[in-house]
């Protein structure tokens, strides 16, 4: 009851932010769409359409043996998990966890076996590490690479950590689940439905942050972040990452600091991936983990791609 009545009152402020400014808000919803639009739909939709359609026609399951024998030692899960590992840095946020709820979805996968592949497939991609970032905002291509390659390891690593956690090692099967001939007409419609729930979310994500800076909720944690010793404005990318990747990586790629600092950083928030990555990966995992694990493990991808980061910056001399 008490969650709810606070949940009652945070939606409550939320509408009445949207009453008292509704232009402002309009504004603000139309700049999530044109980035749905322009960005997320163009670059998401089709891995959507065409991992859902292999997932149906089961040729993933020959596609993964390569990953016979590496995946069961290193993670305790079936080979497919291989497949999906290699798809999620293929495609970026949120494919990999779209992906291994597709798994598991159609019976391939356990719900244990799902939430330990999660751990080392909720990746982002090249298209935004290497190109976006390393060679947009960057203008670095060196950059690029390291942040990619400290992210996969991180991710590497990352799923070691999980591998005996304990759970409930059940499979599904879904009645709407093509698994027979691969229709084409079904995963588009599956993958329809996805991207316009992820645009929601991305909507719902800026809505939040917008308020929330309304309030300047984040003066306290900016101010305790610059009292030991981290830069104003590092802190603010840093918040800014924590909820959203593209915002918090422009941030600190405008900072005037030290290579291997901003690197670090940006290593940190591209693979903790912000909370609005996590509202769209929990579209499709809402049967498998829990808001609580799935950010945990994000944390933890983190870290580990921080230290792979400043490993590599220090071997190629940034």
């Amino acid at each position: 009851m008490k969650k709810k009545l606070v949940l009652s009152i945070l939606v409550t402020i939320v509408i009445l932010c949207l009453v008292i400014s509704p232009q402002k808000y309009i504004s603000i919803t139309n700049n999530a769409i044109e980035i749905w639009a322009k960005v997320l739909l163009p670059a998401l939709f089709p891995f959507f359409i065409f991992t859902r359609l292999l997932t149906s026609i089961g040729c993933v399951q020959n596609a993964s043996l390569i990953f016979k024998n590496s995946t069961y030692k290193l993670y305790k899960t079936p080979p497919i998990s291989g497949y999906a590992f290699f798809i999620s840095i293929l495609s970026g946020y949120p494919v990999g966890s779209k992906l291994v709820s597709d798994l598991y979805e159609s019976g391939q996968i356990s719900k244990l076996e799902a939430k330990k592949t999660l751990t080392f497939t909720s990746n982002s991609g090249p298209m935004f590490i290497l190109g976006s970032v390393g060679i947009g905002m960057l203008k670095n291509q060196k950059i690029g690479f390291i942040l990619l390659f400290s992210h996969i390891l991180g991710a590497i690593f990352n799923g070691l950590l999980y591998r005996n956690i304990k759970g409930e090692n059940t499979y599904k099967k879904s009645r709407n689940f093509s698994t027979n001939s691969g229709d084409l007409t079904l995963s588009v419609n599956n993958s329809i439905t996805s991207i316009l729930t992820v645009g929601g979310m991305v909507v719902v994500a800026f809505i939040i942050i917008e308020i929330l800076n309304s309030f300047n909720i984040f003066f306290p944690i900016i101010f305790i972040l610059s009292k030991i010793g981290l830069n104003q404005n590092i802190a603010t990318g840093i918040i800014n990452g924590f909820f959203e990747i593209t915002k918090g990586c422009l941030s600190v790629c405008s900072l005037d600091i030290i290579p291997i600092l901003k690197t670090t950083i940006l290593s940190f928030i591209i693979s903790f991936g912000g909370l609005c990555t996590t509202l769209q990966a929990m579209v499709f995992l809402q049967e498998i983990t829990t808001y609580k694990f799935f950010i945990l493990q994000k944390i933890t991808h983190a870290i580990l791609s921080c230290c792979m980061c400043i490993l590599l910056c220090v071997i190629f001399g940034i």
